[in-house]
């Protein structure tokens, strides 16, 4: 039996044509992946709500879909690189190079605005609480994003669901044995959302539970294998 604290693994098929990405995961191609879900990051256990992740990739793109069970969806962060960790979001960690101290964050809100950044991490499972430093002024050039919600945005109760997909160029990424990767290449990831039912508190959700209220802890990444 799976421990709810064990590394996660998941195989990320390739697919031969592009996604075409309309916020609503209704490419017939995303039917070819694997759909997993996120936890609560802090116990492994079931969230609130349900969240799950799907991911593929082709010789230019990682495509990564986020499905979100929620009844309030809200954001008002509205520039690009904003504090929308602070609100709802959900995003993707990737590790290409499988290094401790360099890896990328990918995020996205509700309302499709856009944080990415490169991090430089000082932590180690000793000292968990150690200086990280990201850099926001990286933007990973030739990004896709697409977003959909079902219901009404900023209506407490007014929702049920809001989805988000990422097209994240290979060309953007640096530090991979190879690019775009290769059958039976491994680099080390993590996806996660952020749920806030009102501002000031969150609710953590992740693919690889951290075992905390805290998503910056390389060491917790799972393992992302292509084929």
């Amino acid at each position: 039996m799976r421990n709810n604290f064990d590394l996660s693994l998941y195989i990320c098929k390739k697919v031969k044509e592009k996604i075409i990405l309309s916020g609503k995961l209704d490419d017939p191609l995303w039917k070819s992946a694997k759909i997993v879900s996120l936890h609560d990051a802090i116990t492994g256990e079931h969230g609130r709500f349900s969240t799950n992740v799907r991911i593929l990739y082709d010789d230019l793109y990682l495509y990564v879909g986020f499905a979100c069970e929620d009844d309030y969806i809200w954001g008002t962060v509205m520039e690009r690189d904003g504090p929308i960790w602070d609100e709802e979001c959900v995003e993707v960690f990737l590790n290409p190079a499988n290094v401790a101290h360099q890896y990328y964050e990918i995020n996205v809100s509700p309302k499709n605005i856009i944080y990415d950044s490169v991090i430089l991490n000082n932590r180690t499972p000793d000292k968990p609480q150690a200086q990280f430093i990201g850099f926001p002024q990286w933007d990973a050039e030739a990004l896709q994003t697409a977003v959909q919600v079902v219901g009404e945005l900023d209506k407490p109760g007014g929702a049920r669901q809001w989805t988000a997909e990422f097209a994240i160029p290979f060309s953007a990424l640096f530090g991979a044995k190879n690019n775009p990767p290769q059958n039976g290449d491994v680099w080390r990831a993590n996806f996660y959302r952020i749920d806030s039912p009102q501002k000031g508190n969150r609710e953590h959700y992740a693919w690889s539970p951290t075992e905390k209220a805290e998503f910056h802890l390389p060491w917790r990444f799972g393992f992302l294998r292509f084929e």
